[in-house]
């Protein structure tokens, strides 16, 4: 049988209120810490917006610079709508597209045998806007 008494009571408690206070100091501790690594993302962030400002400023101040650049602040473009060409209103339509079953094929019996096949591809870029 466990013993209840005062004493070991009043020694559990003594344990638990410094176990409470380690804890609230270590919350403090944290706190503090938190807030000072905080303070320090705010000061770093104002230091890139202050070297990317500066970078801009001469970019656009020195006539030496190629102006084919990109500036930093323009938006780039996806790796999806980079590779996919502008092509307006002149939409190519696969079904417009003879399929490849009826295009010239070659053998390669004779030296001259795939410029048909050749003449074909050209034909079929420039007549529905094909890129290469």
């Amino acid at each position: 049988m466990k013993d209840f008494s005062t004493r070991n009571i009043n020694d559990q408690l003594r344990v638990l209120k410094d176990y409470v206070l380690e804890v609230a100091e270590n919350t403090i501790q944290f706190a503090t810490h938190l807030a000072r690594s905080d303070s320090e993302r705010k000061k770093l962030k104002e230091e890139i917006i202050a070297q990317v400002e500066k970078i801009h400023k001469n970019y656009e101040s020195n006539p030496h610079m190629p102006r084919h650049s990109t500036p930093l602040s323009e938006e780039k473009l996806s790796v999806k709508e980079s590779l996919t060409p502008f092509l307006g209103e002149n939409v190519i339509s696969a079904k417009d597209i003879p399929k490849l079953e009826e295009w010239p094929t070659f053998s390669g019996e004779r030296e001259d045998n795939h410029i048909e096949l050749i003449r074909t591809i050209d034909m079929l870029q420039y007549n529905f806007h094909i890129p290469d």
